[in-house]
């Protein structure tokens, strides 16, 4: 769903095909509730461009259970999971840390200096990022 050109399309046809009673789960990130520890504003920054540029539909988690329900399913739980990384080549892989700063660096979103210095502390410290699912489970009605 974050990267459909239509949300609410895809879940009207979720509606459509699911037979009535049919169950819908969805998990969906909200990259505007990534956080990595280190500098606050080169971590806003990152979050604008990557939510403003690179995932179309990067807060579509915590639109999930209005989305449902304006689809014509009956919600039954939205919860939210948050996923702590304590290793930064691996998070660096799963939420694309230094690819998507090079291409806010390369857009001017992100001054070079700043984000190379950014991913180096990220590198050398001792890294702890997080990044929030929302879980979705609703009905057709019968």
């Amino acid at each position: 769903m974050q990267h459909v050109e239509n949300p609410s399309g895809v879940l009207a046809e979720l509606h459509r095909a699911l037979k009535p009673g049919g169950l819908l789960r969805i998990a969906e990130p909200d990259w505007d509730a990534l956080i990595v520890d280190g500098d606050l504003e080169m971590n806003r920054a990152f979050n604008r461009f990557v939510c403003s540029t690179m995932v179309r539909n990067a807060t579509i988690g915590r639109r999930l259970g209005r989305l449902a329900r304006e689809a014509g399913f009956e919600v039954e739980d939205v919860r939210a999971a948050t996923t702590v990384l304590r290793d930064f080549a691996r998070a660096d892989y799963t939420l694309a840390l230094t690819r998507n700063t090079e291409r806010a660096i390369r857009a001017g979103a992100i001054e070079r200096e700043d984000g190379e210095r950014w991913l180096t502390d990220l590198r050398d410290g001792g890294f702890q990022a997080s990044v929030t699912i929302f879980l979705l489970s609703a009905r057709k009605p019968l």
